[in-house]
C-alpha cells in the first residue's frame, strides 16, 4: 500500500471495480444474493462464500466485485 492510498484503495485499486458487502445472518444473506440473481443482478456463484464476522458470532459477509464499464 503506498502512502496516498487509503486502505478500500489498496483493496480494489482499479476505479472501474465496484465491491458490494453484504453483512447478516446467514440466512439473510443467502436469501438476499439469490434475491440479487433472480432479479438478474450478480451471479449466486460470483459472490464469496460466507465469511465469520470477527466479534459477531450470528453474523456473516459476502462480497461480490464487478467491473462496471
Amino acid at each position: 500500500m503506498t502512502d496516498n492510498c487509503t486502505p478500500m484503495q489498496a483493496i480494489n485499486p482499479d476505479p472501474r471495480i465496484l465491491t458490494t458487502l453484504v453483512i447478516g445472518t446467514k440466512d439473510n444473506v443467502k436469501a438476499h444474493i439469490l434475491r440479487q440473481h433472480t432479479l438478474g443482478l450478480a451471479e449466486a456463484g460470483a459472490w464469496s462464500k460466507p465469511i465469520p464476522v470477527p466479534n459477531c458470532p450470528d453474523k456473516v459477509m459476502c462480497v461480490l466485485s464487478r467491473i462496471m464499464i
